[in-house]
């Protein structure tokens, strides 16, 4: 009986404490994310772990450039993204993995090994209410100088191929 009584206390407390009519709760949506496909010339998936040309994912590194020099990203709590990558695998209809990456400042390298890196520079502009729900969203993306993703790109989803040589 004392159980059923906290019980309803706590839904009482809650129910008495909850938002300000006609405020609405934040939710930030992630619109600093990009999904890239990395294929070698011949067009085979470097991101298919069963490949062996392929990146291994635990040699990838994220750094983002802050105060003028790069810093590496890790999170070792955020499980499914502990680095600010993941390596997705193609769903239905598609034929390559993809790696979601977040671009968290104007200037992303993403290291695939010791001897090779790609640079991301995104346009990210802020959105929603600053004070209440600060969100950002990518505008535009380019990856060696040229314009991978934004403007008339954008037709063709969240997301770019990079092509490297292998």
């Amino acid at each position: 009986m004392k159980k059923l009584l906290l019980f309803f206390l706590v839904i009482l407390a809650g129910s008495l404490s909850s938002c300000e009519e006609g405020t609405q709760p934040c939710y930030p949506i992630d619109n600093n994310r990009i999904n890239i496909q990395v294929l070698d010339k011949a067009g085979k998936d470097l991101l298919d772990q069963t490949n062996k040309l392929a990146f291994s994912s635990n040699q990838v590194k994220i750094f983002y450039e802050r105060n003028g020099s790069l810093e590496e990203f890790y999170n070792g709590q955020m499980t499914n993204m502990r680095r600010n990558f993941r390596i997705i695998p193609p769903e239905a209809g598609e034929d390559f993995y993809s790696m979601e990456v977040i671009l968290d400042t104007e200037k992303t390298v993403i290291q695939w090994n010791a001897s090779d890196a790609d640079t991301l520079f995104a346009n990210i502009v802020p959105i929603g209410d600053p004070d209440y729900c600060p969100t950002r969203m990518i505008k535009e993306v380019y990856h060696e100088g040229e314009l991978k993703w934004g403007g008339s790109t954008s037709k063709t989803g969240r997301g770019f191929t990079i092509v490297k040589e292998r």
